[in-house]
C-alpha cells in the first residue's frame, strides 16, 4: 500500500496546459470514434439497403411470373370478369356515393390539419407533444344514410 502511495506522489502534477491537451486529446478521440462508427455504419446500411432491393427484386419476379399463369387459367379469367361486374353494381350504389364523400371530406380535413401542423413547425410554434386533442367533425347531413339504430338488448344501460 506504502508502494502505491509513493508511486502516486512521484508523477507530476498536470499542469492547466496538460489538462487541456487530455481533454481537447479525448474530445478528438470521441470525435473519430463517431465518424468511425457512422462510417462502419454506414456500410452496413449500404450493403443492407443493396440485399434488401435485391430481394424485392427477386420476389417482384416470383410475383410477376405467378400472376402471368394465373391471368391464363380460364377459371380465374371467369371470376375476374365477374368480380368487376360486381364492382361496378357496388360503385354505382347510393351507399358507395356516400361512402365516397365522406371519405373525401375526412382525406381533406386531415390534410388541412398536416398542412397546420406543418405551418406550426416552421414557424417555430408549440406543438404539444403530450394528450391527444379532440377533434369535432361537422357532419353536413343531418340524417345518418343508413337510417336508425335499433338496440338489439334493451334492457342494458348504455
Amino acid at each position: 500500500m506504502t508502494e502505491h502511495h509513493d508511486q502516486q506522489s512521484e508523477q507530476p502534477q498536470e499542469t492547466p496546459q496538460q489538462a487541456e491537451l487530455s481533454k481537447e486529446l479525448r474530445e478528438l478521440g470521441q470525435q473519430l470514434e463517431q465518424a468511425f462508427r457512422g462510417v462502419v455504419e454506414s456500410e452496413n446500411a449500404k450493403k443492407l439497403q443493396r440485399d434488401f432491393v435485391s430481394g424485392l427484386r427477386e420476389i417482384g419476379s416470383q410475383m410477376q411470373t405467378g400472376l402471368g399463369s394465373l391471368k391464363e387459367n380460364p377459371r380465374v379469367q371467369n371470376l375476374t370478369e365477374r368480380g368487376q361486374q360486381v364492382v361496378n353494381q357496388a360503385q354505382e350504389s347510393q351507399a358507395s356515393r356516400d361512402f365516397q364523400e365522406s371519405l373525401a371530406r375526412g382525406v381533406a380535413f386531415l390534410r388541412e390539419q398536416i398542412a397546420s401542423f406543418n405551418e406550426r413547425q416552421k414557424t417555430g410554434a408549440v406543438v404539444p407533444t403530450g394528450d391527444m386533442q379532440s377533434v369535432t367533425i361537422e357532419h353536413e347531413e343531418e340524417t345518418p344514410a343508413t337510417g336508425e339504430t335499433t338496440r338489439l338488448e334493451p334492457d342494458k344501460p348504455e
